[in-house]
């Protein structure tokens, strides 16, 4: 056997019934995912839409995070075909697709990501994905319709108000659905007011996609947002999401360099 599966921590976990924890990785580095993985998360979210993450570097990643033991999910900058390809070559086990607003929003993600006749992917065996290998292909295909999640982002009002369709779009046991909240909040700001995180048609929509979450069978990633801390994720797994994205590798550093200057100066 030439062709080597990763094995998929969120899905695993999901059948147990059993919650996955991840980090946003903003910084691109391999040791950040390895130190991940080593204590003990279960995927980290490779940011190709805000970070200045490259396809080379994407591939390092990934190496990094197989060898230790931790899933990678990216989020690739837009719902575009060469992209969403080269993270499901290089290995990812999930693919993020931002502002998928419509049940051809998502249809064109998942052609771009799925192999016929699930979708319209180009094939090469020579990839990082199927161990490069020629011979095992049906094997690689076989694990590729298994394992590889298509999460699509719902983030705009469009995105809310069709969310059901795009439900409808996704594959239970393997996909999943982002919420994101704050660029809907945004999206909801008139001139001169301030951002409302908890503006009532956020938390009207996060209902919705918790609603249509169990109605077809497919769960939620969800963030622990607009405050970072541990009360604020437990609120968040106990309102029924089973996949968290706990906080972004920047954010973290950042708030613990301040604490170490606040309590020591």
């Amino acid at each position: 056997m030439t062709f080597y599966p990763v094995e998929n921590k969120i899905l695993k976990n999901l059948k147990k019934g059993e919650i996955s924890i991840g980090l946003e990785l903003y910084t691109g580095s391999e040791a950040l995912v390895e130190i991940l993985g080593y204590t003990g998360f279960d995927f980290y979210m490779l940011d190709m839409e805000h970070a200045p993450v490259s396809i080379e570097n994407m591939r390092h990643l990934i190496r990094a995070a197989d060898a230790a033991n931790i899933s990678t999910i990216v989020r690739v900058a837009e719902n575009d075909y060469s992209l969403i390809a080269r993270g499901v070559e290089e290995g990812a086990q999930g693919i993020i697709v931002p502002h998928i607003s419509s049940a051809q929003d998502a249809r064109k993600a998942i052609d771009s990501m799925r192999y016929p006749p699930e979708g319209k992917k180009g094939s090469c065996s020579s990839i990082r994905a199927s161990s490069y290998s020629t011979s095992d292909w049906d094997d690689y295909l076989d694990y590729h319709s298994n394992n590889v999640m298509f999460i699509p982002l719902i983030e705009d009002i469009d995105g809310v108000n069709n969310a059901e369709y795009i439900f409808r779009e996704l594959k239970p046991g393997l996909d999943a659905v982002l919420f994101g909240r704050g660029d809907l909040a945004q999206q909801l700001v008139k001139k001169g007011e301030k951002v409302n995180w908890d503006h009532p048609f956020v938390l009207e929509a996060y209902d919705k996609i918790l609603e249509l979450s169990k109605k077809y069978d497919i769960p939620t990633v969800a963030v622990s947002w607009p405050k970072v801390s541990i009360k604020t994720a437990r609120e968040v797994l106990d309102s029924g999401s089973k996949i968290l994205l706990y906080s972004i590798d920047e954010i973290m550093f950042y708030d613990q360099c301040k604490k170490i200057i606040k309590e020591l100066k």
